[in-house]
């Protein structure tokens, strides 16, 4: 797959994420938002997050709070099965049980 970043092609998409220093997941999400432009410019921004009436700056402060991994909480979030979702409430709700309590860490 030829792939295009600010004018310059690249012959794939390996060669891409290794002339601008990014991983290849990077530079599919980049062509999944159409955001080619800002590949490896260091732009991009934290979205917040809310589950289940938590907020999160981030999905990366959601899956450390949470004690998941970012993509296994991305997966749970948007496309998970029922045992994905179903850990994910069992997390949610410990942390609240902590938050209540004081006991999270600082």
């Amino acid at each position: 797959m030829i792939v295009e970043v600010r004018g310059v092609l690249y012959p794939s998409v390996k060669a891409t994420s290794e002339a601008l220093g990014v991983t290849i997941n990077a530079v599919y999400s980049a062509l999944c938002r159409g955001n080619m432009d800002q590949l490896g410019l260091g732009h991009t921004r934290k979205q917040a997050v809310e589950i289940d009436g938590l907020h999160f700056p981030s999905l990366g402060s959601a899956s450390r709070a949470l004690g998941f991994c970012r993509s296994y909480l991305r997966t749970a979030l948007i496309s998970g099965s029922d045992h994905h979702k179903e850990r994910l409430r069992i997390a949610v709700e410990q942390y609240k049980l902590n938050l209540n309590k004081g006991d999270l860490p600082k």
